[in-house]
């Protein structure tokens, strides 16, 4: 029988973005970044652009490195280091109708003899 005490906990982690990285930036780089700062995170996710995706294992872990890396000087960029959000399809300005279309009769089906 299993306890309360005994539950796994569930497994938290923050996700950040961290922008404007030179472009000879690697993962290597910025993991090295991490660990000189004392932070510490798990996944890295360098995207074209200069920016990338950092995984922290906790919140506090990410609070900590926003304080310290957002506006960090690395290799002559300040880094922009924030949480990272979701992105939502935004939907456009102006919404185009077509207009409805309008059934005049079956062009494939034959006239009766009636019609004729």
């Amino acid at each position: 029988m299993m306890t309360a005490a005994a539950k796994i906990p569930p497994i938290t982690m923050s996700k950040l973005y961290v922008g404007n990285l030179p472009n000879e930036t690697n993962e290597n780089k910025l993991r090295q970044l991490f660990v000189e700062q004392n932070l510490s995170c798990t996944n890295i996710l360098i995207k074209r652009g200069g920016y990338a995706f950092v995984d922290c294992p906790d919140q506090s872990s990410a609070d900590r490195a926003i304080d310290k890396l957002n506006g960090f000087n690395f290799n002559g960029s300040a880094l922009v280091v924030e949480p990272s959000v979701a992105s939502v399809k935004r939907k456009p300005n102006a919404t185009f109708h077509e207009p409805p279309s309008i059934n005049v009769g079956n062009p494939w089906m034959r006239a009766s003899a009636s019609d004729r």
